[in-house]
């Protein structure tokens, strides 16, 4: 199946409808609806002010103009027009910057929850067509719920509040005048509707584009090493600009929706204006109408319309923001798994709530465990069983795709298996917070990536309090001082984004050091010296070898500097253990 097919499946798949998204992004962080509460009546309170804006000035100009009347006459109705002025700045201000305030409330909680959800061991794997796509609504797509909470919502509501109020001022002065603005309102609304239901196919066109489009380039970016060494990074570039110039059709697609419904609301507004004008002007010349309310109803025809000229301007970055956050919000969806058995999410429980557990003294082991491969391939686990005693340094071995890091993911809680269950001790994983369990653990992944800033914070990562000569030590063992030499500013050296560039093997090594620093009971790494020369790897073995002294230690590698250093093998093959499950001493 292609990418974008699968692609299209994911995001067809159980997804609510759009009133049911938006009410569902309205409720994610209640502080952002209070905050939304405020902007909506800060408009209120400025559309009430235009009000008074206009009924101040058609005043002073029928007084000054008709009736002779001078400056210290109309001195107050001048006063409450300054008044006006300056209220409306300060509310328009006010709406915008509330609205601001709960786009970044409602931003911050959609990311965490995202995140939590995500890393947590609960949540099922992430399709691999999916990743580029949920990278990029994370991060792109959240960004356009800014203007959706700034923008978009207060105005939305407002359009629907401040319209119906003006007409009834406008009837109050002028009715026929009043009549016609309300018979106009209804095709304004119309229009809208069937605008913003082809606006939101396009825009869900232009977010599948992008997210086949970052979909496409994480393969890309991971597979750069593979496709230059056989050639085939001038044909991905070339599939790259194809799927760019897809996104651009769509966009263009979409900006010509948006261009043509604001060329027929301001068509509307501008015949609907007219129209009062013309009346207005035929009832002032017959004299059955005052100059000071027909300038009032001049003056508010206008803004009758403006409210829905900005709801349907804005509408568009309403969508946006809904179709970003719809791929978000299914991720969260996702069921989660429990442990075998029980009726109780014990991972919400707090950690008094979980009796104390001696992980140093207490076996590791995996007992029937199968996790499935996914599209069609053979079980990454299959019915596994084994077991790491305490203060053991243990080598996973074994072909790529053995099942050896599917196994380390397991041991550090970053995912559970569909079937059986990991225990440490008596307690399966799952019966206690994975938050608890990960202060139990040293990671290395396979691929480590170093946290943006100084150096020594992102090696004491894993142990913030360590001294000087701990961290000096932890840079021996993993042969990584060297690197730490050749940095001009040692370990106050930025790294990460934006920081000193480092090769794969450092990155490698000082990544392992920080595992090495950690004084937590369980030590995970996942083959720590691939990218290591044999001197390097022969040195961080032995570092290893130190470092795992007393506690229980699980090491994935093809290395035979590692193997020779650990007190047992384990080989994987096909999900299973070799030699029907047989532990090998070394």
């Amino acid at each position: 199946m292609s990418l974008l097919a699968r692609l299209r499946r994911g995001r067809g798949s159980g997804r609510a409808d759009a009133r049911a998204i938006h009410r569902r992004l309205l409720g994610i962080a209640p502080r952002a609806r209070l905050l939304l509460g405020g902007a909506i009546a800060a408009g209120v309170v400025s559309a009430g002010l235009l009000v008074v804006q206009a009924l101040a000035l058609a005043h002073v100009v029928d007084g000054a103009a008709f009736r002779g009347r001078g400056v210290g006459e109309l001195r107050g109705a001048l006063i409450v027009l300054g008044a006006a002025v300056a209220g409306r700045a300060a509310t328009a201000a006010a709406t915008e910057w509330l609205g601001r305030r709960a786009g970044a409330a409602a931003m911050g909680e959609l990311r965490r929850r995202v995140a939590a959800h995500v890393l947590s061991a609960q949540t099922p794997r992430v399709d691999e067509a999916r990743r580029g796509e949920l990278a990029t609504a994370a991060v792109h797509g959240v960004d356009a719920l800014s203007d959706y909470y700034a923008k978009a919502v207060p105005q939305l509501a407002l359009a629907g509040a401040v319209p119906p109020a003006l007409v009834a001022i406008v009837l109050w002065h002028d009715p026929l005048v009043g009549v016609l603005l309300g018979l106009t309102l209804p095709l304004v609304v119309i229009f809208m509707v069937l605008v913003g239901r082809e606006s939101a196919a396009r825009i869900g066109e232009r977010r599948l584009a992008l997210g086949v489009l970052g979909a496409h380039f994480l393969d890309v970016v991971r597979g750069l090493p593979t496709l230059r060494a056989h050639g085939r990074a001038e044909a991905q570039a070339a599939t790259l600009g194809q799927i760019g110039e897809r996104y651009r059709a769509e966009s263009v697609a979409a900006l010509r929706v948006a261009f043509l419904s604001a060329l027929v609301l301001e068509l509307l507004a501008m015949v609907g204006t007219a129209i009062a004008a013309a009346v207005v002007g035929v009832q002032l010349a017959s004299g059955s109408l005052g100059f000071e309310a027909g300038l009032v109803v001049l003056l508010l025809a206008p803004e009758i319309y403006n409210p829905l000229r900005l709801a349907g301007q804005r509408y568009h970055a309403a969508e946006d923001g809904a179709q970003a956050a719809q791929t978000l919000l299914e991720v969260m969806e996702a069921p989660s798994a429990r442990v075998d058995g029980s009726t109780d999410t014990f991972w919400l429980l707090s950690d008094q709530d979980v009796p104390l557990l001696d992980v140093a003294a207490a076996e590791l082991r995996v007992v029937g465990v199968r996790v499935a491969g996914g599209a069609g391939r053979a079980p990454a686990l299959d019915g596994l069983d084994v077991t790491f005693a305490p203060g053991t340094l243990t080598a996973l071995v074994g072909a790529s795709g053995a099942g050896k890091s599917t196994l380390l993911r397991l041991l550090a809680r970053l995912a559970d298996p569909d079937e059986g269950r990991v225990e440490c001790g008596t307690r399966d994983l799952r019966a206690m917070p994975a938050e608890q369990w990960w202060r139990e653990i040293a990671w290395l992944p396979q691929r480590p990536a170093l946290l943006r800033g100084a150096l020594r914070g992102t090696i004491a990562l894993q142990h913030p309090h360590a001294v000087s000569d701990e961290i000096a030590l932890a840079l021996r063992r993993a042969a990584a001082s060297e690197v730490v030499e050749q940095l001009g500013s040692g370990l106050a050296t930025p790294v990460g984004a934006g920081g000193r560039g480092l090769s794969g093997g450092q990155a490698q090594r000082l990544a392992l050091a920080g595992a090495l620093l950690s004084r937590a009971p369980i030590l995970l790494l996942d083959e720590p010296t691939a990218h290591l020369d044999p001197d390097s790897a022969a040195t961080a073995a032995a570092g290893i070898r130190a470092a795992a002294a007393g506690r229980t230690a699980v090491v994935a590698t093809h290395d035979p500097a590692v193997m020779s250093v650990c007190d047992a093998v384990v080989e994987l093959r096909g999900g299973r253990i070799a030699s029907a499950g047989e532990v090998v001493a070394v």
